[in-house]
């Protein structure tokens, strides 16, 4: 087994930066590492999925997500590492209640009558998603919370993620787009449900101290259900991958799967795209396919 040890949460690639060094082919490992999958347990409430007509159809996105217009950007400098939970959770109420949203988030093409994610001109430009792929995110967001896996939706907790890719579906599909049709392969991706989106949760929550597991039972528990996925559907149910060779319990990998790590970022604010419900409220939250940027103002970047 491939040791994976590494302390300091992975960060979501930007998939541009990605493309453009690497190409579809060579990006990251193939899931060679095997990380051991195992079960965790929490309550098992069953939320109903979403069914189109709901707050995640195209028809109630299109009302409330226009094209950017001058909105301040989240910086990676709006957080740090090592958040205690009632701090991360304190700085989520800050953020939500922010006027400031994903950098290059998804919006809605008025003209074409698209809902399309921002990408870059030269590998293949915004790329149109559709209510399946939007539905299965605010699933997988809302079961996370029925579990108790999550206390946020930001990057400090739940706010990025990964892609696994069954190996032969990679070798059959996915190996060869070229990096002039990156967005080809998102769109194609997010409309395959033999996929599994890939979360690590709790990314800037303070687990650790002198290499030991802090002494609280809820920062514990988070620390073993911090790496989830589920299947982009729906429905879809979540599934823990745990990897014991990690202090953090960090997952690289996951057997059977092409690793692909440019993922997508979410964070959830008030006037955000698309909805999540939990503890009776609903939210609302943005998508996009770019990390958090430094700030132009200062150059910084994580406290």
């Amino acid at each position: 087994m491939k040791k994976q040890i590494l302390l300091a949460a992975c960060l979501a690639l930007p998939a541009a930066a990605i493309a453009a060094e690497e190409g579809a082919a060579g990006q990251l490992g193939r899931s060679s590492g095997a990380a051991a999958v195992a079960p965790v347990s929490a309550p098992q409430r069953v939320a109903a999925p979403q069914t189109s007509g709901g707050p995640n159809s195209l028809a109630a996105i299109a009302a409330r997500c226009a094209p950017a217009a001058g909105e301040p950007a989240i910086y990676q400098s709006d957080f740090r590492w090592d958040y205690t939970l009632p701090e991360m959770k304190a700085r989520f109420a800050e953020m939500y209640s922010s006027p400031k949203r994903l950098d290059r988030r998804a919006y809605w093409d008025a003209a074409a009558g698209k809902l399309m994610l921002p990408h870059d001109k030269e590998r293949g430009g915004d790329l149109e998603i559709g209510e399946a792929f939007v539905q299965a995110v605010a699933r997988h967001i809302e079961r996370a919370f029925e579990l108790d896996y999550i206390d946020a939706v930001f990057f400090p907790d739940m706010g990025h993620s990964h892609i696994l890719v069954p190996d032969k579906l990679w070798k059959e599909k996915y190996s060869d787009y070229p990096v002039s049709k990156m967005s080809d392969l998102y769109r194609d991706m997010f409309s395959d449900a033999r996929l599994q989106i890939f979360y690590h949760t709790a990314e800037q929550l303070k687990m650790l101290e002198n290499g030991q597991l802090v002494a609280d039972e809820r920062v514990r528990f988070r620390h073993k259900t911090r790496n989830i996925g589920g299947l982009i559907k729906p429905d879809a149910e979540l599934t823990v991958y745990q990897n014991p060779e990690s202090a953090a319990n960090t997952v690289h990998a996951a057997p059977g799967h092409h690793w692909w790590g440019a993922g997508f970022n979410f964070s959830a604010q008030k006037d955000g795209c698309f909805v999540y419900r939990t503890g009776g409220r609903e939210y609302r939250f943005d998508i996009s396919l770019y990390d958090l940027p430094y700030d132009p103002a200062n150059g910084g970047g994580w406290d």
